[in-house]
């Protein structure tokens, strides 16, 4: 009977132990590491292209009208860059998707001027507090 009793409770510690052993490691998949990393390198090439505007470049825009959740997005066609300075033209309407096809007539760029400073093209990557649009710069629209 004793001898039943200690293997009773020497099975568990035995079997915890080797729970606990170097040779027996769980593995966790690692999947999230790749994607973050991905996301990081997308959000370090969209900062050094707004940082660094080029004539032609295509700013998307995206944004939430205060009565509709549905994102929309617009562009803001670059035209003229200077070291610390881009000259935009918005385009005539928005779009359901990022990737709208710029050459039809209502996503060109219009007359209108607008004047960013190297600093205040930064800040459109972040929604601004009081933004009632919640808008914000998502991509950098460039020919290779």
């Amino acid at each position: 009977m004793q001898k039943t009793l200690l293997y009773a409770f020497l099975l568990p510690l035995v079997l915890c132990g080797a729970c606990q052993s170097s040779d027996s490691k769980t593995t966790v998949p690692t999947t999230a590491a790749p994607e973050t990393a991905a996301a990081d390198t997308a959000a370090v090439r969209l900062r050094e292209r707004v940082a660094h505007p080029q004539v032609g470049d295509v700013y998307v825009v995206q944004f939430q009208r205060p009565d509709n959740q549905t994102s929309r997005y617009f562009f803001y066609h670059v035209f003229r860059a200077t070291p610390d300075t881009a000259y935009l033209h918005p385009a005539y309407k928005d779009a359901a998707t990022a990737d709208a096809d710029l050459r039809q007539p209502e996503f060109r760029a219009s007359d209108q001027t607008m004047i960013y400073t190297q600093a205040e093209l930064l800040e459109l990557l972040q929604v601004q507090a009081g933004d009632v649009n919640k808008a914000r710069l998502v991509q950098v629209r460039r020919a290779q």
